[in-house]
């Protein structure tokens, strides 16, 4: 005769909040304001549309493909919208997907982003088995990412000279952050999420 090993308590509500900003599904009253962020000028080249124009159908209709999960990214204080955070392309055979990241302009160079990033890839890393989780970034986005190279990231690709912006060829470098280090960059760059995923046994 076998003995079933004791159920373990979980909270089932997954930790979608950090310090100053949460994360919450998109809706269909969401469309104006990401509407807005995905053509905002300072926008237009770093997202995904690269300089073109797609009609607002076409926008809304790409907003969702490929996409396993993506959140509206909101300020706690004032529960004021200010970005999108997006996990797509997952590939569960081979235990990865890749993420995407846009925000209000003036938001671009606050930690607040940094924060949002890592509640979704706590979200990704608790909720699906993934081994890492790639973000595909272009040469003059890169210089916003650059100090966190090997502490909470590795470099494992660069396309040289892959895309054409600005009168010019840029690289695009391929990222990943890998589940055997999240816990401990967690840790370091958002420790009141790290807190509320070991208490869980999510992350050890």
């Amino acid at each position: 005769m076998t003995t079933a090993p004791a159920p373990r308590g979980v909270d089932a509500v997954p930790a979608l909040r950090g310090k100053y900003v949460a994360l919450r599904a998109v809706t269909s009253a969401d469309y104006e304001f990401l509407l807005r962020l995905q053509t905002a000028p300072e926008n237009m080249i770093r997202w995904r549309y690269r300089g073109t124009t797609p009609s607002p159908e076409m926008l809304l209709q790409s907003l969702w493909q490929g996409v396993l999960a993506q959140f509206l990214v909101t300020r706690i204080d004032t529960d004021e919208p200010i970005g999108l955070v997006v996990a797509y392309n997952p590939e569960f055979r081979h235990g990865y997907a890749s993420l995407a990241a846009i925000f209000e302009p003036t938001y671009e160079k606050a930690g607040w982003t940094l924060e949002a990033t890592a509640v979704l890839l706590a979200y990704l890393f608790e909720s699906f088995p993934f081994r890492k989780v790639y973000l595909e970034v272009i040469e003059f986005n890169y210089d916003r990412l650059a100090s966190g190279a090997e502490s909470i990231f590795h470099v494992e690709a660069c396309l040289r000279d892959h895309e054409f912006h600005f009168g010019r060829y840029w690289h695009q470098y391929v990222l990943a952050i890998y589940r055997d280090e999240f816990a401990e960059v967690l840790a370091r760059v958002a420790p009141d999420i790290a807190a509320t995923l070991a208490a869980r046994h999510v992350i050890e």
